[in-house]
């Protein structure tokens, strides 16, 4: 019984090496290193003034144009990156377009006997999938972990300062190097782009959501990302006890407008300094980043509502939101 049991064991775990060892063999030869050097102009998380070198690993998203996705992190704020495939070879790659606040890059690199990566639904991910990262660190190899999905929706501050959401928790270890690499599931779909490592949480591992890098991608290829801005200045602030009963709200913090740009959305709707935004149509707003939250559902040119306190009014006024760009 002893024995049938454990050949029972290792004919799985033989199983699930094989079917480990197949994903990563078959996206393998979409997964690059990328290395960017520049002199770097300044960035408020990252230093200013310094020669600063950022790499880390891409994947072939677009084989026939030569696209390959990355992190902004990874290529910094360069024009131009060395892009290293499994084989050893060698590129020069273009940057395409970076976005901090995502944490995306798309790099273009030459065509010609390029493997692209199949993108998979990262929506469709469920807590406990199993799932490989995969990574390029040194440029001569292809590098794998695997583990699960551990949660969806997560959150992180990134190189923007914002907070970027709906990320992909995984205990598949991402490496230094591996960031900007693909995490894959069992049909060797890449579902996420390896992100952050939080080593100090007991091994956190963050991944951005196939379904985002894709739209941000596509946008990035196109010209770059046009995200709705209201078109305030302010910072948090706690809404006095009276106020709060007094109109039956449901926050206890809202954000203080300090400045209103001109001509835009919010100037043209009538908010003014010294104001305290609480709401955007039916999303409580309690901070700048809920409020980059809620802005996350619209499209520039959405008009909204945005419910303020102005003295000891509660008002509701229609914005159009414009671009950041």
């Amino acid at each position: 019984m002893a024995t049938s049991s454990l050949q029972d064991a290792a004919a799985f775990l033989e199983s699930y090496s094989n079917a480990v060892a197949a994903v990563a063999g078959a996206v393998s030869p979409a997964i690059v290193r990328v290395e960017a050097t520049q002199r770097h102009r300044g960035h408020r998380h990252w230093g200013s003034g310094r020669a600063r070198v950022g790499h880390g690993s891409g994947v072939v998203i677009d084989a026939e144009k030569g696209h390959v996705l990355t992190n902004f992190h990874v290529t910094r704020e360069s024009d131009k990156v060395a892009v290293t495939f499994g084989d050893g070879k060698d590129v020069e790659g273009d940057v395409l377009g970076a976005d901090a606040v995502s944490d995306l890059a798309v790099v273009k690199v030459p065509t010609g006997g390029l493997t692209g990566a199949a993108l998979g639904d990262s929506d469709a991910l469920k807590v406990g999938q199993v799932v490989i990262a995969l990574g390029n660190p040194d440029g001569n190899r292809v590098v794998a972990t695997a583990g699960i999905v551990s949660a969806v929706g997560m959150e992180l501050r990134g190189p923007s300062g914002r907070v970027m959401s709906g990320l992909i928790q995984t205990d598949a270890l991402f490496n230094p190097g591996m960031s900007g690499g693909a995490l894959v599931n069992a049909r060797s779909e890449v579902i996420g782009i390896n992100a952050a490592s939080i080593m100090e949480a007991q091994g956190i591992n963050l991944a951005i959501g196939v379904n985002t890098a894709r739209k941000i991608a596509a946008q990035l290829i196109a010209g770059g990302v046009k995200r709705p801005r209201l078109g305030i200045a302010g910072e948090r602030a706690r809404i006095y006890e009276g106020l709060i009963k007094h109109h039956q709200l449901q926050v206890t913090h809202g954000i203080a407008v300090y400045g209103v740009e001109e001509e835009s959305g919010a100037a043209a709707g009538g908010i003014q300094k010294g104001d305290i935004v609480i709401g955007i149509d039916d999303k409580p707003v309690q901070g700048v980043d809920d409020l980059h939250r809620a802005l996350m559902g619209y499209k520039v040119g959405d008009e909204v509502t945005v419910t303020v306190i102005r003295d000891l009014d509660l008002l509701k006024l229609k914005a159009k939101l414009g671009s950041e760009e």
